[in-house]
């Protein structure tokens, strides 16, 4: 028993080390990167950003426009995260669309904040190609569970 319970103890604090802080972890030390090549891998893609739940709200905890991170993310970020639809916002010649990603229990942990360039795009491909953008972002981020900005 004693050896079991130090095993599981070894193992809770191996994962509390790559988990610990309430701001960050190895998989959001690396969001940063993920979504920068994201959006490299888009040209179309003018923005784009992970929103994630902390602290009772939601911050931006990586993006294109450094300006943003570690910001409270807008209304929208919020709304997509609860409604678990997207979000879309004309923003004359692009389109905003919010993306909720990371469910966990039927609740949406995140949002991936995708901004396209119109250019004869209709709403309804913004969001197909939004939707595509946001899930890899949504791949590249897995890995710690819900840790990642919360």
């Amino acid at each position: 028993m004693r050896v079991f319970s130090a095993s599981v103890l070894l193992l809770a604090t191996t994962f509390a080390a790559g988990c610990a802080s309430t701001a960050t972890c190895d998989a959001c030390k690396n969001a940063q990167a993920v979504v920068a090549s994201v959006a490299a891998q888009n040209p179309d893609c003018t923005r784009l950003s992970l929103h994630c739940s902390m602290d009772g709200g939601t911050r931006c905890c990586a993006s294109t426009d450094a300006a943003r991170v570690g910001k409270s993310s807008d209304k929208e970020d919020g709304e997509a995260m609860q409604t678990g639809r997207p979000i879309v916002l004309d923003e004359g010649g692009a389109f905003d669309v919010t993306v909720p990603i990371r469910a966990q229990a039927g609740r949406h942990m995140s949002t991936c904040g995708v901004t396209l360039k119109a250019a004869g795009m209709t709403r309804e491909q913004a969001v197909a190609k939004a939707t595509a953008i946001a899930t890899s972002v949504e791949a590249g981020v897995k890995g710690c569970g819900d840790c990642c900005c919360k």
